[in-house]
């Protein structure tokens, strides 16, 4: 029998009641929904969210991708962001902010993570564009993120329970799309691309899906928080930052500011890697490889836009050149 989440809910925080407010949203592909709820503990009254994961039930893709492979990555998502919140998130916190994850609970097909309303932690911003201050808020949280998981050790065995290579779009996960690409250059350098991201000296964790819209903001924008690690795993911190960029950013904004945003993450990166304790040297080494990778992370995800929906506005004249300028330096 399946417990309401109401119950699951009070257990967790002994609380003295518990009351569903709304529904957020749907998951993507009708795999469960995002909820929030009132609870009383004590004296206290406070919201928390409750993510819950039907892995049975899925409905028919909204792009028609709907097949065996992609419900199993779906699902598979779904347990690696069941073990970020369980054993990774709650060290994360108070360094790049996420939210605490207040509890976890599995029946059957259903997983419900109890995460705490970022809302409440003055996180209560939501943005589909943004201005330049608000992007290098953003890449901001990227860099910080990415330096306190730096790995130096390219034979180093990790992350344990997350994608051995994060982001959504990566070609492991997505023959179907690749098939689907008409011939052309980049379909034929897709494999050399993957093997370029994956061979890099500098790996960290990657968030894999940092869109815009999987960042809540404070109300001046001065700070962000994260939400969403189904795609969290192993990568370059670049691929992050390309996705974001494309996610939020005009075609023009970007061909007129992209020095300057980048000069503001690999800048807070090297920061942050100096202030856990790297040498300068080695931060400046770290910023130099990802910035000569990061036309080639373009081109991994533009690759799968061609694949998935070459008429998606996604597909720019910018992402065009930034896609080619990859392939030159690959040889293609």
């Amino acid at each position: 029998m399946i417990l309401p989440p109401e119950f699951f809910i009070k257990r967790i925080l002994d609380a003295e009641y518990v009351t569903h407010v709304e529904t957020l949203q749907s998951l993507w592909s009708g795999y469960g929904h995002i909820s929030r709820y009132a609870v009383k503990v004590k004296d206290r009254y406070f919201h928390v969210i409750l993510k819950a994961i039907d892995s049975s039930s899925s409905q028919a893709h909204p792009r028609g991708w709907q097949s065996d492979l992609a419900h199993q990555r779906k699902v598979h998502s779904y347990e690696v962001e069941t073990n970020w919140y369980q054993n990774w998130a709650n060290g994360c916190v108070n360094v790049a902010r996420v939210p605490h994850c207040l509890g976890v609970l599995q029946q059957s097909d259903m997983v419900f993570l109890l995460l705490e309303d970022l809302d409440e932690k003055g996180f209560d911003h939501r943005h589909t564009q943004l201005d330049l201050s608000q992007a290098v808020a953003v890449l901001q949280w990227l860099a910080i993120f990415h330096a306190h998981y730096i790995s130096l050790d390219p034979n180093e065995s990790w992350p344990v329970g997350l994608w051995p290579q994060g982001t959504y779009w990566h070609l492991g996960t997505r023959p179907n799309e690749w098939q689907a690409m008409t011939a052309s250059p980049l379909k034929d350098a897709a494999k050399t691309i993957n093997n370029t991201l994956r061979q890099a000296r500098y790996q960290t964790l990657v968030h894999g899906d940092a869109k815009v819209a999987n960042f809540c903001f404070a109300a001046d924008a001065s700070s962000v928080a994260a939400v969403d690690f189904q795609y969290v795993g192993r990568g370059i911190g670049v691929q992050d930052v390309a996705y974001f960029l494309g996610s939020c950013l005009s075609e023009l904004v970007l061909e007129q500011h992209l020095d300057y945003l980048l000069d503001q993450y690999f800048s807070e990166l090297s920061r942050c890697l100096i202030a856990t304790g790297e040498s300068s040297d080695m931060a400046e080494a770290v910023a130099q490889e990802w910035f000569e990778l990061f036309p080639v992370a373009w081109a991994d995800f533009h690759r799968f836009i061609m694949g998935w929906c070459p008429t998606h506005a996604k597909n720019t004249q910018f992402s065009q050149r930034l896609t080619a300028q990859a392939l030159v330096m690959l040889s293609f």
